[in-house]
């Protein structure tokens, strides 16, 4: 049986999954089983794993229903102690499964184990920043009283391709949010249970290449995403939360729905009356700084003056095929 149980979702990537399959191969720590788990791909990336050849790979195959429900059925068929998700666009450092496996075998009190990452053709290294945050390495717990913008960094940290986690604990928050084909904050829905549940095992050192130029989610849809789960489902959150960190997930929830509120209002789709009715479903629990709170200010005057803005914008246009 295979300690480690490895679920790369693979949807239409065809260009980058041999190198993502290779990756986990080449692990200096060999004890793992990788399941790809074909999303209704419809070019040759099944192909292209078949041809792969190692007796450690299982391809399954479902109907698409989106890279939470892929992962899951992984999670489903997985049979390691711990298990890990690697996106079949990303790359892993050949020391990354056996610093993962040491340091959770040494830290049973620890849910998880994530590293950090380079980003793009260039493998712009992220851990400058991630030691600005405070992430030195070694088992960490979520500070009380962190920041909305800090908490959310956290977890944004951690990224899917960048975890390795006990698999009895993935079971028991559900896996990845799945429903109605989820594409957006499907991921940090998991992970922020883990992240206000347990304390993880941080490594800030760039373990994972993401291959940003093969994205077509993520990075590749800034500003066109879809409104996050934790928001529309952020019942399961609540209910599910350590009770000594209600506190930061209420003010997490409400920074997300500063974001969203922020991205609406910025594309004219912020209706009459929404804006409030965002923020009594997600108020503050406790006081905002400065910068927070002059969002919160522009974003009330913007969604003010957006009516008027319209109605101006509709008057121009006549105006200005006069003059063309």
């Amino acid at each position: 049986m295979p300690r480690v149980s490895v679920v790369i979702p693979l949807y239409n990537k065809a260009e980058s999954v041999l190198a993502s399959v290779g990756s986990v191969l080449r692990q200096s720590y060999g004890d793992v089983e990788v399941l790809v788990v074909d999303d209704g791909s419809t070019d040759s990336g099944v192909s292209v794993v078949a041809g792969i050849g190692d007796r450690r790979i299982r391809l399954i195959a479902q109907a698409n229903a989106g890279p939470g429900a892929a992962r899951n059925r992984g999670l489903g068929e997985a049979i390691g102690e711990y298990v890990a998700f690697l996106d079949a666009d990303d790359e892993w450092d050949p020391e990354l499964l056996r610093l993962a496996v040491d340091a959770l075998d040494a830290h049973p009190e620890c849910g998880a184990w994530v590293s950090g990452r380079a980003v793009g053709p260039e493998r712009v290294s992220q851990e400058p920043h991630n030691r600005r945050m405070g992430l030195t390495g070694g088992a960490w717990r979520l500070p009380h009283l962190t920041p909305p913008k800090a908490l959310k960094f956290y977890v944004d940290f951690c990224h899917s391709s960048c975890v390795v986690a006990r698999r009895s604990l993935v079971l028991r928050y559900g896996g990845y949010y799945d429903a109605a084909r989820s594409t957006y904050g499907e991921d940090s829905y998991l992970w922020l249970m883990f992240v206000m549940n347990h304390p993880l095992y941080l490594d800030p050192a760039p373990r994972v290449w993401f291959h940003t130029e093969y994205s077509t989610l993520g990075s590749a849809l800034l500003g066109r995403h879809p409104i996050r789960p934790a928001l529309t489902a952020s019942g399961q959150l609540l209910d599910r939360c350590d009770a000594a960190y209600l506190g930061e997930l209420n003010d997490l929830l409400a920074y997300y729905r500063l974001i969203e509120t922020e991205k609406l209002v910025g594309q004219g789709r912020l209706a009459k009356g929404e804006l409030e009715t965002w923020r009594s479903r997600f108020p503050w629990r406790r006081g905002v700084g400065g910068k927070v709170a002059l969002r919160e200010m522009v974003v009330s005057a913007s969604a003010t003056l957006a009516p008027v803005t319209r109605v101006l914008a509709r008057l121009a246009g006549p105006a200005r095929r006069r003059r063309s």
